[in-house]
C-alpha cells in the first residue's frame, strides 16, 4: 500500500482495512498520515503497528514500512521514546526520525531497514539522510523542507554523493544560506536529476543549483518568474548550460514581458 498524500482518516479507513487482511504473508506500507484529522493521539510508532495491524496478521512473514505522521501543534516527543516502541524488533532492522518546525508542525518518520522506498518527503537538516551505509541511496524523489535552518552547499554535495539515483528534487526553504561565501568550487554534479522544483525558496537556492552545480540531465524546471529573471539577467555560462536541455519550464506567473529573454535562455522549452 503506497499513499504519499497525507491520509486524513487513517484510523477510520486504513486501519480497519488492514485488520481484515488476516491471511497476508507479505506486507509493505508506504504511508503519509495527517495525525490531526485522523484523530491520533501520538505519532504512529511500533506499539501502534503491533496493536492495530500486526496482531491481526497471524500468517505474516515479512513486513516492510515507511510511515510518516504529521501533526499540527505537535506535542514534543523524544526520539528515544519512538525507538523504545520497537522493542520487538532488532535494533538494526528499524530506525526513525522526529522533527519539529517553526510553522508549528511536527512529524515522525519510522522505517524498516534496509529502506525499501524510493521517495522521501519533508526532509530537513536534522533527518539522518547521510550515513556510512548509504541507507537512502536508491531514493529517486526527494522533497526538502526546513524553516528552522538553511540548507548549505555541503548538504547538497552530500546529496549528490549519497543519493546518486536522484531524479526529482523539490525544495521549500526561504532562509538565506549562511555559508555561501565559503564556497570556493562549483563541482557538485547531480548526474540523473531531471526535474527541479524551486517555488518557495530564497534566491540562494536558485544560485546553488543553476550557478554552482552541474545538471546534465535537467529537462523540467519549476521556478518563480522573479527568481528566473534574476538568473537570466546574470547570464552565467553554468546556468546557460544547465538550462539548455530544459524542455518543460513552469512558472506561476506569465512571462509575456520577458518572453524573448526566457526563450533565448531555454531554447528547447519553446521549440
Amino acid at each position: 500500500m503506497k499513499i504519499y498524500q497525507n491520509i486524513i482518516h487513517y484510523e477510520q479507513c486504513i486501519v480497519p482495512l488492514l485488520q481484515r487482511l488476516s491471511n497476508v504473508e507479505y506486507l509493505t506500507l508506504l504511508l503519509a498520515i495527517d495525525g490531526t484529522t485522523s484523530r491520533l493521539n501520538n505519532f504512529v510508532n511500533g506499539f501502534d503497528l503491533e496493536k492495530d495491524i500486526l496482531s491481526y496478521m497471524r500468517h505474516l512473514h515479512q513486513f516492510n514500512f515507511h510511515i510518516r505522521t504529521i501533526f499540527e501543534n505537535a506535542t514534543h516527543v523524544e526520539i528515544d521514546t519512538i525507538r523504545q516502541s520497537f522493542m520487538k524488533y532488532q535494533q538494526e532492522s528499524v530506525d526513525c526520525a522526529v522533527d519539529f518546525f517553526n510553522n508549528n508542525y511536527g512529524q515522525c518518520q519510522i522505517y524498516s531497514l534496509p529502506f525499501i522506498g524510493n521517495r522521501l518527503d519533508s526532509i530537513s537538516n536534522r533527518f539522518p539522510l547521510f550515513n556510512m551505509t548509504k541507507t537512502f541511496s536508491m531514493v529517486t524523489m526527494l522533497l526538502l523542507f526546513d524553516d528552522v535552518k538553511p540548507f548549505e552547499n555541503l548538504f547538497f554535495a552530500r546529496i549528490a554523493r549519497d543519493l546518486s539515483h536522484l531524479k526529482t528534487l523539490e525544495l521549500f526553504n526561504e532562509l538565506e544560506q549562511q555559508e555561501k561565501t565559503k564556497v570556493t568550487t562549483n563541482n557538485i554534479e547531480f548526474t540523473h536529476l531531471s526535474t527541479l522544483i524551486l517555488f518557495d525558496i530564497h534566491m540562494d537556492y536558485a544560485e546553488q543549483f543553476l550557478y554552482r552545480s552541474r545538471l546534465p540531465s535537467l529537462i523540467e524546471l519549476a521556478i518563480h518568474e522573479d527568481i528566473l529573471l534574476a538568473i537570466i539577467t546574470q547570464d552565467q555560462q553554468q546556468a546557460r548550460n544547465n538550462c539548455s536541455k530544459v524542455e518543460h519550464l513552469v512558472t506561476l506567473e506569465t512571462l509575456d514581458d520577458s518572453i524573448d529573454a526566457v526563450r533565448n535562455f531555454f531554447p528547447l522549452a519553446f521549440h
